[in-house]
């Protein structure tokens, strides 16, 4: 992406190191920023399709690398992991590069401080943008295993069992021991044969079952090179693979609990436009689940289905 753009750092109020890619309207343009989030285990690189397009067309991109991957900072104080406050670290890059209001794109867990984005600084935003994973609504009382039984209830089966595995003390250790491309489920790898996140991953104790028993895999994704695979798996494991497990943790230990106490039921809502990107072979971001949560809370919603796996935007990058 240098080719298109610039990669700069800041330092968050907080005292914490960005590192984003950055390319502003074109001088004769009048179209807004995106802003585009990733979630795990991932970087600013799986937007580098949506960067070259977008830029192209005169655009203004940011692209950060989230708090625990790429060129920002690796802290692993799960405090740090806060929604609220990552959020306000995003603001602070608006403010550095001068952007007044962003259109939000996120997907995986980038819509979660893309939801606090929404509750605590909407006048920052344009429209939101949310692929495969919906919005998190402020829920002072969040309990993964109650959102669990939750699913459950809802589709008939488990989700988010592996959270349980991620958040747990030798996860990073587990991962880096048997960690190929063959067996990490969670890479692009795996968009070959995605039922095995409902079989192997989505259930309790089944992601650690899978890594730990060396289980392989059938083949590759087939928009993706064994090196862009390679290459993938390099940048996840080079900087570290401790510090993006605790936007689990975090989730697992409650830690925004306490500031969603805080926010107002007015702001629950979504007030602006707002795009809703299910991936119909995404089986632990159900899209059953989204467009339910999406429907509750966007007061002005589209929704746009798109029969890809969970990584769409390296599948099926022009959709």
């Amino acid at each position: 992406m240098q080719s298109v753009g610039t990669y700069k750092t800041i330092l968050t109020s907080r005292n914490l190191t960005y590192g984003y890619f950055s390319s502003p309207p074109s001088p004769s343009s009048t179209k807004p920023t995106l802003l585009f989030l990733h979630g795990y285990p991932s970087s600013s690189y799986d937007w580098e399709a949506q960067y070259v397009h977008f830029t192209g067309k005169g655009y203004g991109v940011l692209v950060p690398d989230m708090l625990g991957y790429g060129g920002t900072d690796k802290p692993l104080d799960v405090q740090l992991y806060k929604a609220a406050a990552i959020a306000r670290d995003l603001v602070d890059i608006l403010d550095k590069e001068g952007v007044e209001k962003v259109i939000v794109v996120s997907h995986d867990w980038g819509t979660l401080p893309a939801s606090k984005l929404i509750n605590l600084f909407p006048t920052r935003i344009l429209a939101n943008i949310f692929i495969s994973l919906s919005y998190f609504p402020p829920d002072p009382n969040f309990d993964v295993d109650a959102l669990n039984a939750k699913i459950k209830d809802l589709t008939g089966e488990s989700s988010f069992g592996y959270w349980e595995f991620f958040a747990s003390d030798d996860a990073a250790d587990v991962i880096i021991k048997h960690v190929s491309l063959d067996r990490l489920i969670l890479l692009p790898r795996w968009t070959s044969t995605p039922i095995l996140h409902r079989t192997d991953m989505a259930p309790k104790g089944k992601m650690r079952e899978w890594l730990e028993g060396d289980k392989m895999g059938p083949g590759y994704a087939s928009y993706m090179s064994p090196e862009d695979l390679e290459a993938h798996k390099a940048r996840f494991l080079a900087t570290g693979v401790q510090a993006p497990q605790k936007w689990y943790l975090g989730r697992v230990k409650k830690v925004d609990n306490e500031d969603d106490a805080l926010i107002p039921l007015d702001k629950y809502t979504i007030p602006h436009p707002t795009l809703f990107v299910p991936t119909l072979q995404d089986y632990l971001c159900l899209p059953e689940v989204g467009v339910a949560v999406m429907k509750q809370y966007a007061q002005s919603l589209s929704v746009k289905e798109i029969d890809a796996t969970h990584w769409v935007m390296m599948e099926r990058p022009g959709s």
